[in-house]
């Protein structure tokens, strides 16, 4: 294994590697694996192969903007049963510093960004991608094919390849539109989201070297063909790393608060004479539209919004069906993207949970959850053939049914991340954050549960209980939640005076120091950062081999002379 520790190394290590990967998460693991072989890599990461809570404490941030002023949604972000206390930490501190990074927080949840998020959209500040959503595709096929997901479908056209398809609700496609979203998961644990920790585990038995407890205090970029990092561990041991290349995966706060704490050497910060870096904050803005209490609303809306499956690779491969604004609505009225999705809330006697916890052992509630089963015959075996021939969701007995929405958000310069006077463990600037909500991304939202609720009507279906502040119109008493989804805030672009890294991802100015995650996506998009985030880390791992390998080519004749003249 190649995981070291730089709380056991000598004092004042230095190690000199290729490419150096700053955070051990998603996109930095997939980085170093799409590198394997063709490089030199080292991993940093501030904590270690498991959790231990000092680590964590730098996480910290001051925040000086939105969720305030008792305005956070009732659900927070929206986790339900064993993961439910992770509504409860406080916005833009829900990160993980241990090798598998926000992976041992998540459901699994991905989806692809569709055309209207890459597209310039004329009412939208910033909009548009500097290339097209088909250059990416090669790349998502590859990362879903690591993320261990179906196919790359999130429309109406995943309705053809699914084992029974959804009954047509005949929706108004000027206003609605369906979406889908899939769930990553293990290959060897059913129903376990994949753990990006197994990744790191599997690069280490392959040779890739890790340091952990390993926190970057600073970069220093250098003119002679390598970069300095400052490394510090809590205890006090610190090390060097130089690297011909750096990159930086560490989240959408902390890439941003890096690149400026970084002034020893630039007053400003890495990459930000024209004051951009930690800009355009975005995150996904989540809250609930409307409920549904009664069982048999419940049952009915169920019946079009659920689970639905297909066999890919021998496997089988669920997506849950859900509502987003048309194109055309968004153009005619000035929209961002947004997207709601089913929450179901299973009653105390629902038979499919009772089972869930027998299957556990039981516990205190095994004689209650057996007479629940008990009781509930018909329902675990109409269940039983939903799931393995339909291959439907199961029918759960709930007792409410939520639709929640994550919606984009429109670029706002000051919305940002910059440095606070309070400083960290190592006397480093913790991350100041003052996020802010536009009323275009309320009224989107607004919008979006009114379209939704009209439509339901005219088809038929229940109606529904919108929340209060849609109701009565008052956009004020909107309550939002942060989704641990930072964006945008070394955003990917051509000009300098609006972005930090360029379309390879490169600092602009600085010449072999790189970005990866989702706070080099150019907008935030509708949907969770994941998948996205993994096929820009291995369009980055491909440019960089690329440069790598140009780099060892050995010189032609004519360019010999060049160098000798």
């Amino acid at each position: 294994m190649s995981i070291l520790d730089l709380r056991s190394m000598p004092v004042h290590t230095l190690l000199q590697v290729d490419v150096a990967v700053v955070g051990g998460g998603p996109a930095g693991l997939t980085i170093a694996r799409e590198l394997t072989g063709k490089a030199d890599v080292l991993v940093l990461d501030s904590g270690g192969p498991s959790y231990e809570p000092g680590p964590q404490a730098l996480n910290a941030v001051e925040n000086t903007g939105e969720p305030s002023g008792g305005r956070q949604a009732p659900e927070g972000r929206g986790y339900n049963g064993s993961l439910s206390w992770l509504n409860a930490i406080p916005a833009f501190e829900l990160r993980n510093r241990m090798l598998g990074g926000s992976t041992h927080t998540w459901i699994g949840k991905c989806a692809a960004f569709d055309d209207m998020d890459f597209a310039l959209r004329p009412w939208l500040r910033l909009s548009g991608w500097p290339f097209e959503r088909n250059e990416l595709m090669p790349h998502l096929g590859r990362a879903a094919e690591l993320l261990n997901l179906g196919p790359n479908v999130y429309d109406e056209k995943l309705h053809d390849l699914l084992r029974t398809a959804p009954e047509e609700l005949r929706l108004d496609a000027k206003s609605l539109r369906y979406f889908f979203w899939q769930f990553s998961h293990e290959r060897k644990k059913r129903g376990e989201p994949m753990r990006f920790a197994n990744v790191a585990r599997g690069l280490a038995q392959s040779g890739t070297k890790f340091l952990t407890n390993a926190n970057v205090t600073e970069i220093r970029a250098e003119q002679r063909g390598y970069h300095s990092l400052s490394v510090a561990s809590a205890e006090g041991n610190t090390a060097t790393v130089r690297a011909k290349m750096v990159v930086l995966c560490c989240g959408g706060v902390e890439n941003a608060r890096l690149l400026l704490a970084s002034n020893s050497l630039s007053p400003a910060g890495l990459g930000n004479s024209r004051g951009t870096v930690g800009r355009y904050l975005a995150d996904h803005p989540r809250t609930t539209l409307m409920r549904f209490r009664k069982s048999r609303d419940i049952d009915a809306v169920t019946r079009h919004f659920n689970f639905y499956g297909l066999k890919h690779g021998g496997a089988p491969h669920f997506y849950l069906r859900g509502l987003s604004l048309s194109p055309a609505i968004q153009a005619r009225e000035g929209l961002t993207n947004c997207a709601a999705y089913p929450v179901q809330i299973h009653a105390a006697d629902d038979p499919w949970a009772a089972l869930k916890r027998l299957a556990k052992g039981g516990g205190k509630r095994a004689l209650g959850d057996l007479l629940t089963v008990a009781g509930s015959a018909g329902m675990v075996a109409s269940g039983t053939y939903q799931r393995l021939v339909k291959m439907r969701g199961l029918p759960h007995r709930s007792a409410e049914l939520r639709f929640d929405v994550m919606a984009e958000q429109q670029l706002d310069p000051e919305s940002r991340v910059t440095l606070s006077e309070k400083l960290d463990r190592f006397g480093k600037p913790i991350a100041r954050v003052n996020w802010k909500i536009g009323e275009t991304e309320v009224e989107s939202i607004a919008r979006l549960a009114q379209t939704i609720a009209g439509e339901f009507q005219r088809l038929g279906l229940p109606e529904p209980e919108l929340a209060e502040w849609i109701a009565s119109g008052d956009r004020s008493a909107a309550a939002f939640m942060d989704m641990a989804h930072p964006s945008c805030t070394t955003r990917m672009g051509s000009d300098p005076a609006t972005s930090v890294v360029d379309r390879n991802a490169m600092v602009h100015g600085v010449d072999g120091l790189y970005v990866a995650g989702s706070s080099v996506f150019p907008t935030a998009g509708h949907a969770n950062p994941t998948l996205m985030l993994v096929a820009l880390s291995m369009r980055l791992a491909d440019h960089l081999s690329e440069r790598l390998a140009g780099e060892r080519r050995p010189a032609s004749g004519a360019e010999q002379s060049r160098q000798v003249v």
